[in-house]
């Protein structure tokens, strides 16, 4: 019986250990695309929007770095959104 137990607890250890793995490599590379995605849109960004945003993305890929993922991708999702924003100058 306890058998049984050790072998299902070392199955479940195994399992759990692969899939934080995968979850740790994915969020490596969603942190990377997103990188990349805020960089080539940057590009082509006003010096406005590029001020307010380049501190999120600062701040979104020291989280990744920390291997904080979740976090880091969802600081620089708000990134690439504030340089897609339109500009905010008045018409003529």
């Amino acid at each position: 019986m306890k058998i049984t137990h050790v072998a299902i607890a070392t199955a479940a250890l195994a399992f759990g250990s692969a899939a934080l793995a995968q979850e740790e490599v994915q969020g490596t590379e969603d942190c990377a695309a997103l990188q990349a995605q805020f960089d080539q849109a940057a590009a082509t960004a006003t010096a406005e929007q590029l001020s307010t945003a380049q501190t999120a993305r600062d701040e979104g890929k020291k989280l990744c770095d920390e291997g904080k993922s979740a976090e880091g991708s969802a600081k620089l999702k708000e990134a690439i959104s504030q340089i897609a924003a339109p500009t905010q100058q008045p018409r003529s």
